[in-house]
């Protein structure tokens, strides 16, 4: 598991990753902490390294934090978020990207034990993985990290925010495993995550992390109501 924690004052941000690593050891919680003084630091890493909790300061130079979180959401990452600020003003405003917790400094340690407990349960409650198998040992990879799927009958790829993964089990085997409103099957050799898509062409659909994949033909339209549907379900909160 990795954290990041993305906070322009340097002793503050030092200070919570104290209180982060106490509270993760008292919980025998193994996670490595990634710091970040701007949020454009932070979604550059963010689009190759998968967190599973941000640690977001509101009040940063340049991009705020709660812009970032933004950003983030549209991107298709779901991990809880954490806000770090010193008014209330925002509070509000943390509802819209669904925010697991927001403190107010000066944060005490209790105030960071309950920010991660809230983590933790998002965590569990929300955030699929699926479950393969990769030279002899298990993966998990989080359902918000896949872009798509590949491959043909026998073996196929799949394509993450963090590398690439090559277990030996065919494209419909890995449809049916998923079996979520997020993925859809949109040729013999690919799977999509509609949260991943850019925007959906005449015969092509354009991904996030600019592949360019096949549908089957005649099917664009039907592609693109399962995209608008699916971002209406991750606006509404109905997913």
């Amino acid at each position: 598991m990795k954290i990041a924690v993305c906070e322009d004052n340097t002793k503050d941000r030092q200070k919570l990753c104290k209180q982060l690593k106490k509270a993760l050891e008292r919980r025998e919680v193994e996670a490595g902490l990634e710091e970040f003084a701007t949020a454009e630091e932070l979604l550059h890493a963010a689009r190759k390294t998968y967190y599973s909790i941000f640690f977001l300061d509101i009040l940063l130079p340049g991009m705020t934090g709660m812009d970032a979180a933004l950003k983030l959401r549209r991107q298709g990452n779901y991990a809880p978020m954490v806000f770090t600020t010193v008014t209330n003003d925002f509070l509000a405003q943390s509802y819209s990207v669904w925010a697991a917790h927001y403190l107010v400094k000066p944060i005490e340690d209790k105030d960071v034990d309950e920010a991660l407990d809230r983590s933790f349960q998002a965590l569990k409650g929300e955030e699929k993985t699926l479950e393969i198998m990769v030279s002899r040992h298990s993966e998990y990879v989080p359902y918000s990290d896949i872009y798509y799927i590949s491959g043909n009958n026998r073996n196929c790829l799949i394509h993450t925010r963090t590398g690439n993964y090559n277990p030996y089990c065919s494209v419909q085997q890995m449809d049916e495993e998923l079996e979520d409103s997020r993925f859809l099957h949109v040729h013999r050799s690919h799977v999509i995550n509609l949260d991943h898509v850019v925007a959906v062409l005449r015969d092509r659909v354009a991904m996030r992390d600019d592949a360019l994949l096949p549908i089957r033909r005649g099917t664009a339209a039907e592609v693109r109501r399962a995209w608008e549907n699916r971002r209406f379900e991750v606006v509404s909160g109905r997913e």
